[in-house]
């Protein structure tokens, strides 16, 4: 039987369970479920809040191993969850604390069951691969014209535009440092490293709404044209909700991405913009980005920024702990920024921008 974990401990817990009834395997990650699944399991067991969603997962087994039989374990499924997990044709769910017991009969009925499809479940099957396979191609496409948009924005701000590339790869790597550290690792998973990325590339997509007089002013603008300038958040993240809208919230990274193109200005003290958050009322993923941003921003030349050294810019961001970058970030940023910068070097190294 395979067992999809979410909840630790859960695999354990089945195996003493079921004693020596039958092999449990284990699978911690989406792909190693889907891995698995292909050694053609009669069971399976998916957590409902497995990372990047058990009714996704649910959905790619039943596509990838249409005759496995489905229980959905967890706490207290919506209604539209229940409504999807009977369209998949779970064969049931587990509430979690379980009773070793039901889970024993469970699975020993569903062993004993015939295959979960017959010809018509086969051909609902195809069916739902063939509808993933073209929503993927629809998100993809959209992502791609969402990131080819980020960077007209920024090419309109910097003189090669890689600061989309450089922010997006310094923030995976980052959070990755993060979770290797425990630095809010809870809140840290594989998805979620992936997800920012995304998020990171689409962060100024807002600016091409803002006018070139104020994008390229070499002055200091005026308190009329920051406000403007400050908009930049808003109209960005009204057009990741918009495509989120239109397609149903079908693309999970496009939340993390709205939440970094909305508050990637706030600050730790709650005098950021645009809605004043404060500490961890700000996304974990946009105080991140902050960082980043921040620094990469310092270490580009622009036609109102000369590039400064990376002492400057690490001496900056080490006077603004506490007040406009959440510590424990910039902790973590702090004692690895030259693993960073080499990083960004790798990304300039044809223009080198950073020396």
């Amino acid at each position: 039987m395979l067992v999809a974990e979410g909840t630790p401990g859960f695999c354990a817990d089945v195996a003493k369970a079921m004693g020596d009834e039958l092999t449990i395997v284990c699978a911690r990650t989406p792909e190693a479920a889907l891995a698995r699944a292909r050694e053609d399991f009669a069971v399976a067991m998916v957590d409902l809040r497995f990372p990047g969603g058990g009714l996704r997962l649910v959905e790619d087994l039943t596509a990838l191993s249409p005759d496995t039989h489905i229980l959905l374990y967890g706490h207290d499924p919506t209604a539209d969850e229940l409504e999807h997990a009977i369209n998949y044709h779970v064969a049931g769910f587990i509430r979690l604390p379980f009773n070793p017991d039901l889970l024993r009969e469970r699975v020993s009925h569903l062993l004993q069951a015939p295959p979960r499809t017959g010809a018509l479940g086969s051909m609902v099957s195809k069916l739902h691969t063939e509808v993933r396979t073209r929503n993927d191609l629809l998100l993809r496409a959209r992502r791609a014209g969402l990131l080819a948009l980020a960077r007209l924005a920024e090419h309109r701000d910097t003189e090669t535009g890689l600061h989309v590339e450089r922010v997006a790869a310094l923030s995976e790597e980052l959070t990755r440092l993060m979770r290797e550290a425990g630095v809010y690792a809870d809140q840290i998973s594989g998805d979620f490293e992936h997800a920012i990325s995304m998020g990171a590339a689409l962060h100024d997509i807002g600016k091409v709404a803002i006018p070139d007089t104020i994008l390229r002013k070499p002055g200091a603008l005026t308190n009329d044209e920051f406000e403007l300038m400050k908009t930049h958040c808003v109209r960005g993240w009204e057009v990741i909700e918009a495509g989120r809208k239109a397609d149903g919230g079908a693309d999970p990274d496009m939340k993390v991405a709205a939440d970094v193109i909305r508050h990637h200005h706030e600050r730790w003290d709650g005098t950021g913009y645009p809605d004043g958050l404060r500490g961890e009322e700000a996304p974990l993923a946009a105080r991140i980005v902050a960082v980043i941003d921040a620094y990469d921003a310092m270490r580009s030349q622009r036609v109102y920024n000369p590039e400064r050294a990376s002492n400057d810019a690490v001496a900056e961001i080490r006077r603004c702990v506490g007040t406009q970058f959440d510590p424990l970030i910039a902790e973590v940023f702090l004692a690895n920024v030259d693993k960073l910068e080499e990083i960004g070097r790798s990304i300039d190294r044809i223009t080198a921008r950073w020396r």
